[in-house]
């Protein structure tokens, strides 16, 4: 092997060695904005979830039997879907244009 060919090949390296830890630091600060956002959903599902079972309490009165705690799932998950299916329509609709 050339001694010129042998710095080619050294540098090439170098930049492919660079450019991979860019991309590895990019992959790991996405995943990591991405598990923080995943959190504050999480926290924020969690506020919600409990403001909810106290207008149910109130509205019901008291703990709920078994009964009113599955009509409470049930209620809860058909707003989330419709929920869901309008956000959805609405950011497919702003993708479109």
């Amino acid at each position: 092997m050339k001694p010129k060919e042998k710095f080619e090949i050294s540098e090439m390296e170098k930049f492919l060695e660079k450019h991979e830890l860019h991309h590895l630091h990019t992959d790991v600060l996405e995943k990591s904005i991405t598990l923080v956002i995943a959190g504050l959903g999480l926290i924020a599902a969690l506020a919600w979830d409990e403001a909810l079972k106290h207008l149910f309490e109130t509205i019901f009165g008291g703990k709920g039997t078994l009964l009113e705690e599955i009509s409470y799932a049930i209620v809860i998950t058909l707003i989330a879907a419709f929920i869901s299916v309008q956000l959805g329509k609405i950011f497919s609709k702003r993708k479109q244009k």
